[in-house]
């Protein structure tokens, strides 16, 4: 069996798996979603690399989580339909899954029927190990009160962005302003969702 045969048969295996933890396929055929009540979406996508040749398909598995108000900011700014429908590089955060979890080497290689078997194997295991806080991203309550490891450094933007989106201003404000460094206020990305959660363009916004 050819790569690309062998790859095409991989993102199968990987569907019905994505499936199984109500995951939705893409019209791109190679994104997958899930939705939370709220609008949050967690996403999966696999990218073709260049580093692919026609004997051996390299690929990378991207994660992205896209919160809603954040995505509604976006489509305003860039004045996309509200049909759009994120991808991972919209999301706030962002990670591969890699040989060992979110760490170790990000590039998967396919050469043939045996590879892919062996690729398949590796992601299923790394996503069964993963998937518990993957998909505690998309609870609300868990990210603003429990604040999940995995979100890393970063985790304070996500909550903000929620607390933007929710109305709850006084919170927002006490963790943008009070939380963090003094350096930080005037930062593009404090002063974006501070913006969003007051309603001002962000050319103009003033705290």
């Amino acid at each position: 069996m050819s790569a690309q045969l062998s790859f095409n048969g991989f993102v199968e295996d990987l569907a019905i798996q994505l499936a199984g933890h109500g995951f939705e396929r893409g019209e791109e055929g190679r994104v997958f979603r899930r939705f939370s009540p709220e609008g949050d979406v967690l996403i999966f996508e696999v990218q073709p690399s260049n580093h692919s040749s026609h004997w051996e398909k390299a690929f990378y598995i991207n994660i992205g989580l896209v919160l809603a108000p954040k995505w509604e900011w976006d489509r305003q700014r860039t004045g996309w339909s509200v049909e759009e429908l994120p991808r991972h590089y919209d999301g706030g955060w962002r990670r591969r899954l890699r040989f060992s979890g979110l760490s170790g080497n990000d590039q998967w290689r396919i050469a043939d029927e045996d590879s892919a078997a062996q690729v398949s194997a590796r992601v299923r295991q790394q996503l069964d190990d993963l998937m518990p806080q993957l998909l505690s991203l998309l609870d609300r309550d868990v990210v603003l009160n429990r604040t999940p490891d995995i979100l890393g450094p970063g985790a304070w933007l996500t909550r903000a962005w929620i607390l933007a989106g929710e109305g709850r201003t006084d919170e927002l404000e006490h963790l943008l302003f009070v939380e963090r460094p003094a350096r930080t206020h005037d930062s593009v990305p404090i002063r974006t969702v501070w913006n969003y959660a007051t309603g001002r363009a962000p050319e103009t916004g003033q705290r």
